[in-house]
């Protein structure tokens, strides 16, 4: 079993409170009832604050997607390295020893892709293989775990670096026009999280790895993703999310752990990616968990907003922070993204 032996978050400096996230998208929507209906939403999104690398003000001029997406280039690269060189230090893991780098983002566009960048900025060596991971949206972290404990199981002697990194604000654009865009303007924030997987030969303690499974509904890809514009990334979201999660996720989350000896109401800790208030309800009532097993989630979407891929970084992050989890603990890990897809894992303490 490949082990997660340390974590790292970065959270840009900008402060951002929903009540002024609110009042300045009422302003932009005025004299547009189709959006002026859809205000209440940011205050049933349950985020009180988000992080974003520029003040909010910055967002207010109107900006070309080029310049937006350099921005995302450039603050991107420096969340990502801020979180990789935390992670690293934790254990004093030096940038030659990483076999494997794996970055996943979807709020941009990169080439060469940031996983390239990064390892220059890192000193890691010039035959580190590189991943590159785009379009896995919310699911990427999980998604990047999981494909970092299938490369460490294979090599036991091994290490990688799994860096999420989303830079949620630069998809906003002052000619936004439709629900969707207001709902996710509601939602997200930037922010970046790194973990250093070993294998099992690489001496020290961590949490384990388990099992994981990637889930693929080909027939469902409507649900979730982005639609390329000329003025850049238009999210796509369905309001069917929640059902397809109850009728579909759900049995193959059992299914899952259930191999394991598990059920979601017995796993100890639930890093459940938070998604939405509707998406956090569906957790509850499809798997028969309390209240408290959201509240990882709850407190994540409150603290930083919907960090897409990063989320399940950082809430897992926090958990280990707390220090909550204890010898013989049990996790399970489930994000869900474009595809329409679930990436989980099963987790131990030991």
């Amino acid at each position: 079993m490949p082990r997660i032996q340390s974590l790292a978050t970065a959270i840009p400096p900008h402060r951002l409170d929903q009540a002024r996230a609110r009042l300045e998208m009422a302003r932009l929507c005025r004299g547009r009832p189709h959006l002026e209906r859809l205000l209440p939403v940011f205050d049933r999104s349950g985020v009180d604050t988000r992080f974003l690398v520029h003040p909010p003000e910055w967002y207010l001029e109107p900006r070309t997607f080029d310049e937006r997406n350099r921005e995302y280039v450039a603050r991107g690269l420096e969340l990502a390295e801020s979180a990789a060189r935390a992670c690293l230090a934790r254990t004093d893991t030096r940038a030659h020893e990483i076999d494997h780098v794996l970055v996943v983002t979807t709020t941009g566009l990169a080439t060469p892709s940031l996983d390239a960048l990064l390892a220059a900025r890192l000193g890691l060596r010039d035959d580190v293989r590189r991943w590159p991971l785009f379009g896995l949206g919310c699911a990427g972290g999980a998604g990047a775990l999981l494909r970092a404990g299938e490369l460490l199981a294979a090599q036991p002697s091994g290490r990688a670096l799994v860096v999420s990194v989303e830079v949620c604000s630069m998809v906003f654009s002052m000619r936004a026009e439709t629900s969707t865009d207001l709902v996710g303007t509601a939602l997200f924030g930037d922010g970046a999280a790194a973990a250093l997987l070993v294998g099992d030969q690489v001496p020290g303690d961590g949490i384990r790895i388990a099992a994981g499974r990637s889930y693929l509904l080909p027939d469902a890809r409507h649900l979730m993703g982005w639609e390329f514009t000329s003025d850049g990334m238009r999210l796509i979201l369905s309001r069917d999310i929640p059902a397809a999660v109850a009728a579909r996720v759900a049995p193959a989350v059992e299914e899952f752990l259930k191999g394991r000896g598990l059920c979601p109401r017995t796993v100890t800790h639930a890093i459940l990616h938070p998604g939405g208030p509707k998406v956090m309800a569906t957790y509850r009532s499809a798997f028969g968990i309390a209240e408290a097993a959201v509240s990882l989630a709850r407190e994540s979407m409150r603290r930083y907003g919907n960090l897409s891929s990063a989320a399940v970084l950082v809430m897992l992050s926090d958990l280990v922070a707390s220090g909550r989890p204890g010898r013989g603990d049990t996790g399970l890990v489930l994000a869900l993204g474009p595809g329409f897809a679930a990436e989980m894992l099963a987790l131990s303490w030991p």
